[in-house]
Order: structure tokens, then C-alpha cells, then sequence
């Protein structure tokens, strides 16, 4: 299970990019209680039972939000960006194996063109060819013997150079 910290910046990000996040913002809405963080839009949260309703559901994270103090993305990039950071974490903890993130780091690119994220899209499409065929022309040196190193490096160059998500102030 993600970190309160991660978890609230995953949801205000889906809310902000009306992604569909009913079942994780519930549990996002419980953590927040283990973490003692109280509200009656937790509570009304916590309370929910499917069919989950999207506008219910946001609505009740934007209360959430202004009962809480929290810090939304403030623009559709900043979204994808909040999104992306913790996939591109992973990926990194994984040391290059985490494809999985990989490919949604991919798809908020091809989904929202944040333009800082293009090469992640190209690094899943290198890594896919490289690893078929032994060759790709998506990425600058990019081999089947080194393409884990070239993703770990550029993600962690990637979040050097973003802000950390920080929806509770606290950095």
C-alpha cells in the first residue's frame, strides 16, 4: 500500500484529469482516517458503497481537499506530472524492472502530451523493440544490454529536475 502521501497525490491528480478513482479514493479515504487525519467529507467518503457516482465521488475529494488544507495540481501537466512521480519512483526502486509502470508513465504521455514525458513513451517502445528484435531507433543509445541503466538514469534525472508532489504543504 502506498504512502498517505503518495496516495493523496495520486487522487487529486485522477480528480484533476476526471479519471475514474471511486474504489482507490475510498481507500485513499480510510487511509487518511489511519493516518488521523478527520473530516466529514472522509467520513462521507469512507461511507460510500458501489455504484460508485464520479461526481459523487469528486466532490467528496475536493472537500476532502479544502478541509484538509491540501495543495492541488494547479494544471492538466501538473497532474500527469503527480501522477507520473510516483511511477517513475518505482520504477527506479525496481532498478529498471518495473515495466508496468513504464507503460502508464507512457500512456499519461500519449493520453494528456506532457512534453516532459515524451521520452518515456519513447523508452517503452525502445525497450519493447530492442528486447524483439536487438535494435530500436527511438533512443540515443539505447542497447538490449544497457537499456535498464538508460531507463533508471533518465528517471532518475527526471525527478531531479521535477518538485516532489506536495498536496499537504509540508515540504
Amino acid at each position: 500500500m502506498p504512502d498517505l502521501r503518495r496516495q493523496t497525490t495520486d487522487i487529486l491528480a485522477l480528480q484533476a484529469l476526471t479519471i475514474e478513482m471511486a474504489e482507490p479514493a475510498v481507500a485513499w479515504g480510510w487511509a487518511m482516517v489511519d493516518g488521523e487525519r478527520y473530516s466529514d467529507g472522509i467520513w462521507a467518503l469512507t461511507a460510500l458503497t458501489p455504484p460508485f457516482h464520479w461526481s459523487e465521488v469528486s466532490d467528496l475529494v475536493a472537500q476532502i481537499a479544502r478541509e484538509q488544507g491540501l495543495r492541488a495540481p494547479a494544471s492538466q501537466d501538473e497532474a500527469t506530472r503527480w501522477l507520473a512521480w510516483g511511477h517513475i519512483e518505482d520504477i527506479v526502486a525496481a532498478q529498471g524492472e518495473d515495466f508496468t509502470s513504464l507503460k502508464l508513465v507512457s500512456r499519461l504521455w500519449f493520453d494528456h502530451e506532457t512534453s516532459d514525458l515524451h521520452i518515456f513513451y519513447k523508452l517503452k517502445h525502445a525497450i519493447r523493440e530492442v528486447e524483439a528484435t536487438g535494435e530500436q531507433g527511438h533512443v540515443d543509445g539505447l542497447t538490449a544490454a544497457n537499456w535498464k541503466e538508460v531507463l533508471v538514469r533518465t528517471c532518475r534525472d527526471w525527478l531531479a529536475a521535477h518538485s516532489r508532489p506536495d498536496p499537504f504543504g509540508e515540504d
